[in-house]
């Protein structure tokens, strides 16, 4: 179960909606394994997604990775932030399209509220778009007393997430 993984292990969310965003969350996984701190240990299929927040834009492609990471919280954090501008990530607007969006999302041991780092995320509890993708990967997930997959139907998040069949 995720709630018992070890100190370096965290969940990050992957998301694109410009360019060919099945290339990008590929592309973005590789990058990362390419760093010896960092080892993809799982990750979800790939999901079409409504958008969130600012929903006037495309559909989201949205995947779920559990990494292990050697270094300290906010290591890891500038390294996904680096990933995200290498495949051409410019913040321009809140919520807004985007070539790439790493998150980190959750570390059952570690939690931080900096204005660099927000862990465990907090919105993550409220996206479908994360939930979905991390119940196929941890399906006995549960956060603060409840499980996932009775967030998901409060949530009524499967109406807006449609599992893909693009391999990355």
């Amino acid at each position: 179960m995720l709630n018992s993984l070890k100190r370096n292990s965290y969940i990050i969310s992957l998301g694109s909606n410009m360019g060919n965003s099945a290339e990008i969350l590929s592309g973005s996984v590789r990058t990362l394994n390419q760093d010896e701190r960092l080892r993809v240990l799982k990750k979800s299929s790939l999901y079409k997604t409504k958008p969130w927040g600012l929903t006037e834009q495309a559909v989201f492609l949205n995947a779920v990775i559990e990494v292990s990471w050697t270094g300290e919280p906010e290591e890891l954090m500038e390294f996904l932030l680096q990933v995200e501008k290498s495949f051409g990530r410019i913040r321009i607007r809140h919520w807004g399209p985007r070539t790439l969006d790493l998150d980190m999302i959750y570390n059952s041991e570690i939690e931080s509220n900096t204005d660099f780092l927000k862990l465990p995320h907090p919105f993550f509890w409220e996206r479908p778009f994360v939930l979905i993708p991390l119940e196929e990967i941890y399906p006995d997930f549960v956060f603060n007393g409840e499980g996932i997959h009775q967030r998901i139907l409060e949530l009524d998040g499967y109406k807006d997430v449609e599992k893909t069949d693009i391999a990355w």
